[in-house]
């Protein structure tokens, strides 16, 4: 039973890990892209609403991700170290 319930832990993990990667992926790819794509130019497109509205959600996204993976981390640390 024990077992069970650590092979469910990790899985969990493994999925809110690959989240955070996601959402780190998506807000870089946007972010390059209103860089790549104005290069002829000396216009930068991450002001442009297109391209600000997903900078902003998915970089306030990425941040509370980031936030509650410390929270986590300093958590277990806490536990782990009570029960020794």
């Amino acid at each position: 039973m024990l077992r069970r319930v650590s092979n469910i832990k990790i899985k969990s993990l493994s999925l809110y890990i690959i989240a955070v990667q996601v959402v780190g992926v998506a807000f870089y790819g946007v972010f390059s892209a209103a860089y790549i794509l104005s290069i002829p130019s000396t216009k930068v497109l991450s002001g442009e609403a297109i391209f600000k509205v997903p900078l902003t959600v998915f970089g306030i996204l990425f941040i509370v991700l980031i936030l509650a993976s410390m929270v986590i981390a300093l958590a277990k640390n806490e536990k782990s170290h009570s029960m020794q």
